[in-house]
């Protein structure tokens, strides 16, 4: 592994385009973090500084409101606050995993479509107005995101060898479960990667027990501390119950997105009101979860049309081409940014969601190819549906970009080739206009949301 990370280091240093891209994604980076240092923290960053001041003081895990949170992201900054004396410090580890993203990227695409898709990738990365937004945040994306690319090149590395190998995929499985509760059933995804062309390999097959066995013991530790302080099985987090409140419940699914979902108390309080009760308030966080799993399950076997049918509506909340950073501009919480600079912002984030997404769905339909187009459509297809089952909103999708951003580089670097390639296999070119034309209508659905003046088609 050394070495090829050695190997990996010397090829970066060579390509100049690789150094400028990591020098602006940095630069893109600090400055607003250090520009709008002082920025109140909102909602779900509130509650992450809340679990680590708790951890700072000797308490542990806590519960919050019923929810009792993955601990990997608290329990980081928590660290972080014992070393510098502040949690939000966190977002110095978030500025070094964004640039190492970057490079991380470039050598997925370079690996899967050559060095100049590589090079498109990793200014896709570093220019993202989301994904700048979000390093300088007190949000888990920027590290997640990270894990999964580096899941992605771990499990290129243990393709190429055995049970010896394949503990360092199956380690970042594990800490993916411990910042996403999510995640928690991905691990049969890395198997089908360690397996893609080569279900014959014994080496193969001895190496999706040691990533399971890795996965395992990254996991276990915090798994049997919680299940033992919280009096009932832990894995990561126990969020389902609320979940299934905010997305299945009588009123349309929640979600927090600007022009499209509720951002004020009031409104919270209002829609809150018009749907089933919670459970009643304890502080048992896991007694307080299996309450609201019950009535979200018992809501869906008395509604199973509406169900389904809502699911399109949590995948368009899922896919809205805008991101919590539309919704900081409106807010003017990067205040002091001309009107005419927040209008162009928030255009760039539509316009890179658009690229990343229908450029990277056209990409993987003509040139996915082997086991990374594999996993990564699996990845990307598990999380889209749990979210489809559970509640939508555009910050979940924010760390799957990455993924797909090696596809839409394939194609931004040769779209003639890719256009080929898709008329050479029909039954490709059929599945991939159907597959974006689906893409399109749900990512159509909240666009106009961001803009007063348009608000609605």
């Amino acid at each position: 592994m050394v070495a090829a990370i050695r190997a990996a280091v010397a090829r970066w240093a060579q390509d100049r385009t690789l150094l400028w891209a990591l020098a602006a994604g940095f630069l893109l980076r600090v400055v607003p973090m250090l520009w709008w240092i002082d920025k109140p923290c909102v909602r779900d960053e509130c509650t992450y500084e809340e679990i680590a001041r708790a951890i700072m003081d000797g308490r542990g895990m806590i519960g919050t409101n019923g929810w009792l949170w993955a601990p990997a992201y608290p329990s980081l900054m928590a660290l972080h606050g014992m070393v510098f004396g502040v949690p939000g410090t966190v977002q110095i580890t978030q500025l070094v995993v964004a640039v190492l993203s970057v490079a991380m990227i470039y050598e997925l695409a370079e690996g899967e479509a050559g060095k100049p898709a590589a090079r498109i990738a990793a200014w896709m990365y570093a220019l993202s107005p989301t994904l700048v937004f979000y390093t300088g945040t007190l949000w888990s994306e920027t590290l997640y995101s990270g894990l999964l690319l580096g899941a992605m090149l771990a499990l290129r590395w243990a393709r190429g060898g055995g049970a010896e190998r394949a503990w360092l995929p199956g380690t970042l499985a594990g800490m993916c479960v411990l910042f996403r509760g999510v995640a928690t059933y991905m691990l049969p995804i890395f198997a089908i990667a360690l397996l893609w062309g080569r279900w014959r390999d014994k080496s193969a097959w001895a190496g999706v027990i040691g990533c399971f066995v890795a996965a395992f013991l990254t996991v276990a530790p915090y798994s049997a501390y919680a299940t033992q302080k919280f009096g009932g099985l832990v894995v990561s987090d126990r969020t389902m119950g609320q979940m299934m409140w905010l997305g299945n419940n009588v009123f349309d699914p929640m979600t927090f997105d600007w022009g499209n979902g509720v951002l004020s108390k009031r409104a919270y309080d209002g829609a809150a009101a018009t749907g089933r009760d919670h459970c009643p308030f304890t502080k048992d966080a896991i007694q307080q979860d299996a309450c609201e799993t019950a009535a979200g399950v018992a809501w869906i076997k008395r509604h199973p049309a509406e169900f389904i049918e809502r699911m399109p509506m949590r995948a368009s909340q899922l896919l809205a081409p805008h991101s919590f950073l539309t919704r900081h501009l409106r807010w003017g919480r990067w205040r002091g940014l001309p009107d005419a600079v927040d209008e162009a912002l928030i255009g760039l984030v539509v316009a890179f969601s658009f690229v990343t997404m229908v450029g990277g769905t056209l990409g993987i339909g003509a040139r996915g190819r082997g086991w990374y187009a594999v996993t990564a459509g699996l990845v990307v297809l598990y999380h889209v549906g749990a979210i489809t089952i559970l509640a939508g909103l555009s910050r979940y999708r924010v760390p799957l970009e990455p993924l797909w951003m090696v596809f839409a580089a394939t194609l931004l670097a040769d779209p003639a080739g890719t256009w080929a390639a898709l008329r050479a296999d029909r039954r490709r070119l059929v599945g991939t206009l159907v597959v974006t034309a689906i893409l399109l209508v749900l990512m159509l659905r909240y666009l106009p949301a961001s803009w007063p003046a348009w608000g609605t088609w």
